[in-house]
């Protein structure tokens, strides 16, 4: 009797011992996972036309995507996406020269085919044959450009409430929106312009958004604004033959807007947002961008 007793909880105890190395097996399996995972996102600096450019590199799997922030703005604006991608998908955010922490530029370029240089440094410098472009705002129409002059390139282009076309607008209205830039105008101009821009905007996207706007020197936000009225996207956008979509908010369907000017340029409207759709609705976001990503092979 004793030596069953004995016996049997030999067997038990031999049980549990391999029941917690499998637990812990499978543990550590996890831990390496996020471990690779953790470790396959990188910031790295890549050598553009104007200096050093940051981009941020992560996620295995699928055409990559390539995200490219707005006027002021940084590769943070694209927090909410690169998340949601990277688990299936590799998602590359990069800062434009001069704002974010890239490099400005040492004579003062700030032109649209300027930026986007930036993407072909980092596309070339990654070896990235094949990839989607996501743009907002101003990076709307600097990957406008992009696929413009590089069509093969491109897999799918998709724009978060670009700026449209502004080099029609007409020359006195722009020069006298222009005086907002002047040293002793801009600090007062760039909370109004900006603000109303943020007015339906959630309390903690309208801090990172000026926070980063005050961040950027004022003669690399004049420069790039003027590049933007300066810059004609329809001809890029019509050299494009690949997948289009531009998700717009209420406020974007002025005639200037990229789908009252572009042929067969298909748009998603997202109301109850401000200007930055990704940082205010990410899952409005993420799951248009997850069709418009579907569709393209």
């Amino acid at each position: 009797m004793a030596h069953r007793v004995r016996r049997s909880a030999y067997i038990i105890s031999m049980l549990v011992v391999a029941l917690m190395i499998a637990a812990a097996q499978s543990g550590c399996c996890s831990c390496r996972r996020h471990m690779k995972e953790t470790e396959a996102v990188k910031t790295r600096w890549v050598t553009g036309r104007f200096g050093k450019i940051r981009v941020e590199d992560g996620g295995l799997g699928g055409i990559p995507v390539v995200f490219v922030h707005g006027l002021g703005g940084s590769l943070e604006a694209w927090r909410s996406q690169l998340a949601h991608l990277r688990p299936g998908r590799r998602a590359i955010a990069l800062d434009l020269h001069g704002m974010g922490q890239s490099d400005p530029s040492a004579g003062g370029i700030y032109t649209i085919p300027s930026f986007a240089d930036d993407i072909r440094s980092v596309a070339d410098s990654l070896g990235l044959n094949r990839f989607i472009l996501v743009g907002h705002s101003l990076g709307g129409t600097v990957v406008a450009d992009y696929a413009g002059r590089y069509p093969g390139k491109v897999a799918g282009l998709l724009l978060d409430d670009p700026a449209g076309d502004l080099s029609g607008l007409p020359k006195q209205q722009m020069e006298a929106w222009l005086k907002g830039f002047s040293p002793e105008n801009y600090d007062a101009f760039r909370e109004k312009w900006f603000g109303e821009m943020l007015a339906d905007a959630r309390p903690r996207v309208k801090e990172i958004v000026m926070a980063q706007l005050r961040k950027t020197p004022r003669e690399v936000v004049a420069a790039s604004a003027q590049g933007l009225f300066a810059f004609d996207p329809k001809p890029s956008l019509v050299a494009y033959k690949g997948p289009m979509l531009t998700m717009i908010t209420p406020q974007n369907r002025e005639p200037y807007s990229l789908q009252n000017v572009v042929p067969g340029l298909k748009s998603q409207l997202v109301p109850n947002t401000s200007h930055w759709i990704m940082m205010d609705d990410p899952e409005a976001f993420n799951a248009v961008m997850d069709q418009f990503l579907a569709t393209i092979h």
